[in-house]
This record gives structure tokens, sequence and C-alpha cells, in this order.
């Protein structure tokens, strides 16, 4: 009887774990595979959400922020209308985990980035299991999701052709979301993008430095001065653009202006408003909202899980 009443309390637990958040679907429209492995490392894991019918579903991918240093991929369950939009729309939702980046490895946030990458090939890679068609794909997410989001839709295609593993899938878009997006992991340009920041760098110039060299995988700014351009340029997404590219979401609603914390500056709206006026010049479809314009998410007009419905149904 004690051995009863523990397997009942720990599929109770599982239940908190992984259902209550779920409580908000229909049990009978849908199936979820959770903490399902995409790669060699522990973080690479993902959830899935399938529409239960027998027609090809498009497929969402949901990338949580975190600065590329915290974060979970549980972080789709608090967006509980984006889950309901996609499975009534017939679209599978993915929420992704990926590694964290490190200070000393001359990688940093490279490594997040591929890793990204390969849940993107992984999943194109096992669309027949999922019934997913591998051509309806799009990303989105928060903060270094949205960015992550963006690099992705910018970028050439990674797949190497002819590889017939994942590596030959491809790494390009139908459509991207990004809120609370960065303009491009060059960061140094952020100097010229953020308003005020050429009044507050001389102030803080080495913390800001040594942060920046942190990020692309270098203990200080001294180990990295002589790979600053290389490293940053590469992970320039607003040098990616062209107009080639997919359908994009831009949502900054941050109303501070002046960048006195790193929140202000990695999440300030010039960031969207740049990168809008990018995709302009290169007649790359977007739509921009900041808090010039809104207030909040619930009373934007069109929301970004119907965007990304249009573009993937």
């Amino acid at each position: 009887m004690k051995q009863v009443f523990m397997l009942v309390l720990i599929l109770n637990f599982w239940g908190l774990v992984h259902g209550q958040d779920l409580d908000f679907l229909n049990s009978q429209e849908f199936s979820v595979h959770f903490n399902q492995s995409y790669g060699e490392y522990e973080r690479n894991k993902f959830d899935i959400l399938l529409p239960k019918n027998d027609s090809i579903h498009g497929l969402a991918i949901f990338i949580h922020g975190g600065g590329f240093k915290h974060g979970d991929k549980d972080a789709i369950y608090k967006r509980k209308e984006d889950i309901r939009c996609f499975l009534n729309n017939n679209i599978a939702v993915a929420s992704i985990n990926y590694r964290f980046y490190s200070s000393n490895d001359s990688l940093g946030v490279k490594v997040s980035l591929k890793d990204i990458q390969t849940a993107i090939q992984y999943l194109r890679f096992n669309a027949n299991a999922f019934n997913i068609d591998k051509e309806r794909v799009g990303c989105y997410g928060i903060s270094a999701g949205a960015g992550a989001s963006l690099y992705f839709a910018f970028h050439d295609d990674l797949a190497i052709q002819g590889d017939p593993t994942l590596k030959g899938e491809s790494t390009r878009l139908k459509c991207a979301g990004a809120i609370a997006t960065q303009s491009t992991y060059n960061v140094f340009k952020w100097k010229k993008i953020v308003p005020y920041m050429r009044l507050v760098v001389p102030l803080k110039r080495k913390q800001i430095y040594n942060s920046a060299a942190n990020f692309y995988g270098y203990p200080n700014y001294k180990s990295f001065k002589e790979q600053i351009r290389m490293s940053s340029e590469q992970l320039d997404m607003l040098a990616m653009i062209d107009s080639q590219d997919p359908p994009i979401y831009l949502m900054n609603l941050m109303k501070e202006n002046f960048p006195k914390t790193d929140n202000v500056v990695q999440h300030h709206r010039r960031h969207a408003i740049v990168l809008s006026k990018m995709l302009k010049k290169n007649n790359v479809e977007n739509y921009l909202y900041t808090s010039k314009t809104v207030d909040r998410e619930g009373d934007i007009d069109i929301k970004i899980r119907e965007f990304i419905v249009h573009n993937l149904k």
C-alpha cells in the first residue's frame, strides 16, 4: 500500500512539474514530448507540443532569454495564448534549452548559437517523426532568444550541402519574432545605437569592455583586443540583412531611455527601431512595436502569435 501511495505521489509531482501549465489546453487535441534530446550536451533538450491530427504541421520554435547565461525552455508555458493559438492553427510548438556561454573559451556566445542551430537542424531532420513540414519553420523568443531568432533569420544558410546527417538541414527560417531584442551581437555598435551611450562608456569603460570580452569568450579586454574585429563582425546581424530575409516581428516595449542599467542597454527600443529601418531599406517585410506607440503587449493590434501563424499556416 505504501508503494502504491509513493507511486501516485511521484506521478502527481510529475504532473505538477510538467502538466499544470497545460491545464488550459484540451488534452484530446494535442500530444506533448518533454525533455527530448537534440544533441550530446546536458542542456541540449527540447519540449514539443503537437496537434493531434493527420495533417502536416508548421513549427514555431521558442528560444528562451536570459542573456545566454541563464533561463529555461519552461518559459514558453507562461505564454499560454501563444501555445493555444499555434495548436489551434495546426502549428506545433517546440521550446529549447541550450548551453550557456563561457568567458574563457574564445567561443563565448557562439556556443549558445551553435546549440540553437543544432536544434533547428535536428527538428528538420526528424520532421517526418513529428509530422512537420520542414519548409514551414519559424523561431521567436525573448531577449537573447529574440536576438538568436534574428541571427538565424538573417544569416546565410548554415547547411552543409550534401551532408546526409542533420548538418545538411537548412537553418533558414520562414519568419522570426523578437521580443525585447538586441539589434546586433556586435556589441561595440551599441554605442551608436543606444542614446547617451557615448556618455556612459567613458565612465564605465573597463567594466563595459571586459563584459564585451566575456561575451565573445575572453576573460578580459586585454586578452581579447586582437580578436575584436573578427569576433564582433561575425555576429553582426545588422550587416547580414538582405532582401532575401523572411518577415520579421519586432517588439521592444521598454520605456526607459537613458542607459542607466544593463537591462536598459540590452532592451532599449532603439534596437528594434534600427533593425526596422535596416529591414525597410532592404525591402524586408517587418512589423515594429515600441513603447513610443504602445504601452503593453496586450494592446498591440497584430499579436506576435498571429504574425507567426500567418507565415507558417
